[in-house]
């Protein structure tokens, strides 16, 4: 009999559920975000502070360290004002960088669905709103993001040693999803050691796997489960940097995306590091943490179908395996003249949305737009066909889950 409690999908200012007046707030954010396209208002143009707390080598997008000495640094008095400017970096970001970062994270989903995730995290306060969705596109550009999408497995293995060896271990990855079609991600804490791998290397695996989750969302689903495995945890299993990694993306940078985090198996030692953790934690994210003691209770949250017998007592027949790229599986990204002409159409797309919704924002109203849902569909469909071109293929492609604009799970469950 199962013990699982499905719980009720929200839609409080979910795309379809939109009040008037919360139509009018999306319709306001929108005048917003064409001002700082358009140049007409002044925004943070600095680039945003590193994760970590120091800036990387090979980061075009950090911030020059200031300059407090003379032209050759020798502990002269500081230049004048007129050349301190002449020195002064020119600004970081513009309205147009921003412009083609919001439609890069767009991919397959209605642009409103992106943007509403951001003012419901600011309790619909549209100043704190502008600067979060500012600061995490910002953020998106300085962390390379692209480069995660767009080079494959090996060619991530070369820039950072030791990346394809996490997902061959098992580490962390996706597989499968609950009834409200949220993903889920598991970490499996026990293979983890700090000094196994480079740092930079599991925070850009961890960023990668963020990105995958993205991929398998499907239409109805918003945000994602994550199960924190700490089966046989120990002291020697933890790291502070992928903990505070983890808490910045679900807070500030994937905002409203963390479904439900299960601590499953947590031993003794963690709740003394749980008293570290917590604190660190926005009230709301932190509400979203469910202990689980045992596979029993495990159950409750996730139905045993979805999970595997090996491990968690489930009922799905699966074990988990990494399937390396194919040869020639990213032959249609060299197709130069076919990723062109899908590129056009999509940006003209892109172009049509913006003419569409600056009609739709100069009556603030409150009504919706059908032409913009109807142009946002065929934005879903052609990111479909471009994905080829500009994606380079990933495990879960590989095991047949995404494909074609679809996520399809399969569960070989024994009775």
């Amino acid at each position: 009999m199962s013990t699982y409690v499905q719980p009720v999908a929200p839609t409080e200012g979910r795309l379809g559920h939109l009040t008037p007046e919360q139509t009018e707030k999306l319709q306001q954010f929108w005048v917003r975000i064409f001002d700082i396209i358009d140049g007409k208002v002044q925004f943070d143009q600095t680039a945003p502070s590193s994760f970590k707390g120091q800036a990387r080598d090979e980061d075009a997008a950090a911030p020059a360290p200031e300059k407090k000495s003379g032209w050759f640094g020798r502990g002269k008095s500081a230049a004048p004002a007129a050349e301190a400017a002449k020195e002064a970096p020119a600004p970081r970001f513009t309205g147009e960088d921003i412009r083609t970062a919001l439609w890069k994270v767009v991919m397959m989903d209605h642009p409103d669905l992106l943007i509403l995730k951001f003012i419901r995290a600011r309790k619909w306060n549209l100043d704190d709103a502008l600067k979060m969705m500012l600061n995490a596109l910002k953020w998106r550009i300085a962390e390379r993001i692209d480069e995660l999408i767009e080079l494959s497995d090996e060619e991530l293995d070369q820039k950072y040693p030791k990346f394809i060896e996490q997902m061959r271990l098992g580490k962390g990855y996706l597989r499968g999803a609950d009834p409200l079609n949220r993903p889920m991600s598991v970490v499996n804490t026990r293979l983890h050691h700090k000094n196994d791998q480079p740092a930079e290397t599991i925070h850009r695996f961890t960023l990668y796997t963020m990105e995958c989750g993205r991929l398998l969302l499907g239409p109805s689903a918003e945000t994602v489960i994550v199960i924190f495995d700490l089966s046989n945890f120990g002291l020697d299993n933890m790291d502070w940097g992928f903990v505070r990694l983890f808490v910045q993306c679900f807070e500030s940078y994937y905002p409203e995306t963390l479904g439900v985090c299960v601590v499953h198996r947590a031993p003794f030692v963690f709740w003394g590091l749980w008293k570290l953790i917590q604190p660190l934690l926005d009230p709301v994210v932190a509400s979203k943490f469910v202990f689980t003691r045992n596979n029993a209770e495990l159950h409750k949250v996730i139905p045993r179908e979805r999970l595997p017998i090996t491990h968690y007592d489930g009922l799905d027949d699966w074990t988990y395996q990494y399937v390396p790229a194919a040869p020639g599986e990213n032959a249609p990204m060299k197709d130069e003249v076919k990723k062109a002409e899908l590129l056009k159409e999509r940006h003209d797309l892109e172009a049509r949305f913006e003419a569409v919704t600056r009609a739709w924002v100069s009556n603030i109203n409150g009504q919706n737009s059908p032409e913009r849902d109807e142009i946002a569909r065929q934005l879903r469909e052609q990111y479909t066909r471009l994905t080829p071109y500009v994606r380079a293929k990933n495990l879960y492609q590989r095991w047949g889950v995404a494909h074609d604009g679809q996520v399809n799970w399969t569960y070989n469950v024994k009775a």
